[in-house]
């Protein structure tokens, strides 16, 4: 007993300078953010988001493009060959020339209603671009705390798995030597393969979570992020003071996708408008000059045409226009049916785990710290076995790792909430 207890501080000495190494080498090859310098970053460098921001730009040159009136039109006829003056492309008074200029005048307010319809797409872009902010910004700041948990959790891996590496190493030692039985042995070696499994499929789920930082904060160099956050700023969230029915009306005002439907009913009322203003055909004005092709020599006259709508006065676009608006105002109502779903759902869960976090906070934070002591007390006053510290220990292990989800669980159910609504409810 006298061998094990040497054995099992000894590890502990060697687990408290593996660890504080650890830390050390974090810090100097990985980039420390708070979340509000990780969204400056996001904001800033995002590609995806940038990119939209072009999608705004183009929608705004659209605008410009529409107001802009139709070319005029000219056309010169010349006559190639004169047969009576044997000239070529004779220009002279003896030669054949013409002139038309023409110019389409638009009428049943065409233009304006072209005008109507690029803004209400600018808008729409600029609805869909926060809207990409809405949701990109749910992606950090979900993948930003699922970071941080992991990366505590990995280190509640490390630590264990670290102190039974050394004690594998002397029990290896020992049992060449004949002084303890191979089943204590196996014990452990079957313990650390299982920790190391475990610790392999929170790192993988920490390296997706950190590849979804670096590529939403635009890190071309794309060096890992060592999240910080405040342990006293969960704390001061309370969920029980959320009133439901004002998350609703900022959920009707907030979201950007919501507006951009109700800006889609709009875009295709103007389309609706548009297509029936198009039953009235476009006016052609000319001014015509003839030097010798008419009844008199240098003819002038001007000219007037429109197409006569006998048959095509644009039914069929009307009636897809008409449908248009229809099926745009029951996506509008899907949309806002939706957001109710999305604040219920989010707003019940943020409720659950707010209630079961502020249970087991205090609680874990005070007794489960207190049983790690008294096991390890036990232990070295010979009330429990190795095994029956080994098994403690795997107890204490596995309610810090679930504590670690917890918390992150309410941060997740949080930003749930503040997605649903469009806006920071709770920060």
């Amino acid at each position: 007993m006298n061998f094990k207890r040497a054995v099992l501080f000894s590890s502990f000495i060697f687990l408290s300078c593996q660890y504080i190494s650890a830390q050390s080498n974090l810090s100097a090859d990985t980039v420390s953010l708070n979340l509000d310098d990780a969204e400056k970053l996001f904001l800033q460098k995002s590609f995806l988001l940038l990119a939209e921001r072009c999608n705004v730009n183009a929608a705004d040159a659209a605008i410009i493009q529409a107001k802009l009136y139709p070319n005029p039109n000219l056309s010169i006829d010349q006559g190639a060959y004169n047969k009576t003056t044997k000239k070529w492309f004779d220009i002279s008074k003896t030669g054949q020339t013409s002139v038309s200029l023409q110019q389409v005048i638009i009428l049943a307010g065409k233009r304006n209603k072209q005008i109507s319809i690029a803004k209400i797409n600018s808008q729409i872009s600029v609805y869909r671009f926060y809207d990409l902010i809405r949701t990109l910004r749910y992606e950090l700041r979900t993948s930003f705390y699922g970071l941080y948990f992991l990366r505590q959790s990995i280190i509640v891996y490390n630590r264990e798995i670290e102190s039974l590496k050394s004690l594998i190493d002397v029990y290896a030692d020992q049992y060449k030597k004949g002084n303890i039985a191979f089943k204590e042995l196996a014990r452990l070696q079957a313990l650390q393969f299982s920790l190391e499994n475990e610790r392999i499929d929170l790192i993988k789920d920490a390296d997706e979570k950190q590849s979804n930082l670096v590529l939403l904060t635009g890190d071309t160099l794309s060096r890992p992020v060592q999240p910080v956050v405040e342990a006293s700023s969960m704390d001061r969230i309370d969920a029980h003071n959320l009133n439901y029915i004002q998350l609703v009306d900022s959920g009707l005002t907030n979201r950007y996708d919501l507006l951009a439907s109700i800006a889609q009913v709009q875009l295709n009322e103007a389309n609706f408008s548009l297509q029936k203003s198009l039953r009235t055909p476009d006016l052609t004005l000319g001014a015509n000059w003839d030097r010798q092709g008419s009844y008199i020599p240098n003819y002038n006259s001007l000219s007037v045409a429109i197409d006569l709508p006998f048959w095509n006065r644009n039914q069929g676009n009307i009636k897809v226009a008409q449908y248009g608006v229809e099926g745009s105002r029951q996506q509008q109502s899907q949309a806002e049916l939706q957001i109710r779903s999305d604040i219920g759902k989010a707003f019940g869960q943020l409720l659950e785990t707010d209630k079961l976090y502020k249970a087991a906070s205090s609680q874990f934070n005070s007794d489960y710290e207190k049983l790690l002591d008294g096991i390890t007390k036990g232990y070295r006053n010979h009330t429990i076995s190795m095994l029956e510290f080994i098994d403690y220990y795997e107890t204490y292990k596995n309610s810090k790792i679930e504590f670690n989800k917890l918390q992150n669980s309410r941060l997740e159910a949080l930003e749930n909430l503040n997605l649903a609504t469009g806006s920071t409810i709770l920060k």
